[in-house]
């Protein structure tokens, strides 16, 4: 694994550690202790719909860069061989 990854992560998981925390110590966290359970599925939810977008978005930019990488290699390898058969064809004259 990436080790930004694991360190966002972890961020993550302590910022979470945090707000239940501060929940805790607060007069919402007794309403949020009193919630029906399939809030927290919700809420879950709507966490990983959030995590996979943000994975998702990662991922189209890393196929859209390693496809202009290869754009970039075709278009240099055309431009290479244009080159050759140019300088072949000037030696020749």
């Amino acid at each position: 694994m990436n080790p930004i990854t694991i360190i966002f992560s972890l961020i993550g998981v302590l910022f979470l550690a945090f707000v239940v925390r501060l929940l805790s110590l607060t007069s919402v966290g007794g309403m949020v202790v009193s919630a029906p359970w399939w809030v927290y599925v919700i809420y879950l939810g709507i966490l990983f719909s959030a995590v996979m977008f943000v994975y998702s978005l990662i991922e189209e930019k890393r196929k859209e860069h390693k496809l202009i990488e290869e754009e970039g290699e075709r278009f240099l390898t055309r431009f290479k061989e244009r080159n050759t058969s140019k300088s072949v064809l000037t030696d020749q004259n």
